[in-house]
C-alpha cells in the first residue's frame, strides 16, 4: 500500500490527511498554523511536526510517496530550498510538493473548462483556470496592502468604526458593545495596549468578524455596510480576473467567511451577477485538503477516477 499526504496550511490552523492510492482516507489531524511568513519558520516547524506525528501515530505505515502541502505564505510554488526548511526531517516522503494553498484547493475544482476560486479566511486570494489549464491569481497581497473581503479585514474596518462611533463622529452600533466585550476591555482607550503589548494574534482579530456578522443579522446597519462593502471589493478582484472568461464560468467559494455567512455569500454572488448573471456560484465540494491530496496524487500519476472519487466522498461525511 502506497501512502500521500495532503495538507492545507492556512493562516489560523492547519489540516492534514493521510490516503492509500485509492483515496481511502486513513488519519486526519488539525494543528496550528505552518504559515512560516507570519509566525517564523521555528514556530512554523514545531507546528508540523506535532501535526505530522500526530497524523502518523494512527497509521501503520509513516512514509509516504508524495506529499503536498497548500500554504498560505505563498503565491506559488516552493522550491526545493524553500520547502527543504520548512519540511527538513519532519515529512519522510519520496517528493514533497510545497504550493500556494489557492493553487492547491484549486484542484477541488473539477468542473471541466474555465473555472474560478475565491477565497474568503484570516487573508483572501482569487485564482483562475482557463480552457488550457493555465493559473493565474489575484489579490492575496497580505493585511497591509489588500485581502479585501477576508475575516481579518472585515473585523479590523468594523473596529476602525467602533473606535469612530465611541469619538462621536459615526452614528452608533451595536458592533461597539460587542468589540468591548470581545476583547475584555472597557474603553477602546485600551485596545492599543491590548493590541500590541504583546501583540494580539491575527487570528484572534480576524475571529471578532463573526460578531460583525451577528450584529448584521441582528440588524445593525453600520455592520451589514461594512460586509457590503467587503463582499463587492472581492467581488471586483474576481470580476476583473476572469472578465474574458464564459459567462457562465463556475465560481466556487472556500474559507470561513464563505463557509460560515450566508450574508457575505450572498453580498459576493449579488455583486458578481453585475458582470453576469450566468455565473454559477457555490461552495467547494471538497475541502482544501482533498485539493492537496489531490496534487499529490496527479505528481505521482494517478488518475483521479470514480473509484477514487467515491472513497474521497466517503471523507466529507465520516470522522477519521
Amino acid at each position: 500500500m502506497s501512502l500521500y499526504l495532503g495538507i492545507d496550511g492556512g493562516g489560523v490552523k492547519t489540516t492534514a490527511i493521510a490516503a492509500n492510492e485509492h483515496g481511502k482516507i486513513l488519519s486526519k489531524t488539525v494543528g496550528g498554523s505552518i504559515d512560516y511568513k507570519t509566525i517564523g519558520v521555528s514556530a512554523a516547524r514545531n507546528n508540523l511536526k506535532a501535526i505530522v506525528f500526530d497524523l502518523t501515530s494512527k497509521l501503520d505505515e509513516k512514509y509516504f510517496k508524495c506529499a503536498c502541502i497548500g500554504s498560505s505564505a505563498l503565491d506559488s510554488r516552493a522550491g526545493v530550498k524553500e520547502t527543504e526548511s520548512l519540511t527538513g526531517g519532519i515529512i519522510d516522503a519520496d517528493t514533497v510538493i510545497m504550493d500556494s494553498s489557492i493553487c492547491t484547493a484549486m484542484e477541488c475544482m473539477t468542473h471541466k473548462g474555465p473555472c474560478a476560486l475565491v477565497i474568503s479566511g484570516i487573508d483572501s486570494m482569487v485564482a483562475a483556470r482557463n480552457e488550457k489549464g493555465k493559473l493565474k491569481t489575484a489579490g492575496g497581497w497580505g493585511y497591509l496592502f489588500g485581502d479585501e473581503g477576508s475575516g481579518f479585514i472585515i473585523a479590523m474596518q468594523a473596529i476602525r468604526y467602533c473606535i469612530r462611533a465611541y469619538e462621536g463622529s459615526e452614528p452608533p452600533t451595536a458592533m461597539l458593545k460587542d468589540m468591548l466585550e470581545f476583547f475584555d476591555v472597557y474603553s477602546p482607550k485600551e485596545l492599543p495596549e491590548k493590541f500590541f503589548d504583546p501583540a494580539t494574534e491575527r487570528g484572534k482579530i480576524s475571529a471578532f468578524a463573526g460578531r460583525v456578522f451577528s450584529c448584521a443579522s441582528a440588524g445593525d446597519e453600520s455592520a451589514k455596510a461594512i460586509i457590503a462593502q467587503q463582499a463587492k471589493l472581492l467581488a471586483g478582484t474576481t470580476k476583473n480576473l476572469i472578465k474574458d472568461f464564459p459567462k457562465d464560468t463556475v465560481v466556487g467559494l472556500w474559507g470561513g467567511v464563505f463557509v460560515n455567512n450566508r450574508r457575505f455569500r450572498n453580498k459576493f454572488s449579488e455583486a458578481m451577477f453585475e458582470q453576469s448573471p450566468d455565473y454559477q456560484i457555490e461552495l467547494l465540494n471538497y475541502p482544501a485538503e482533498c485539493g492537496a491530496l489531490f496534487a499529490a496524487y496527479k505528481n505521482d500519476g494517478i488518475e483521479i477516477d470514480a473509484g477514487l472519487m467515491k472513497n474521497i466522498d466517503l471523507y466529507r461525511g465520516v470522522r477519521v
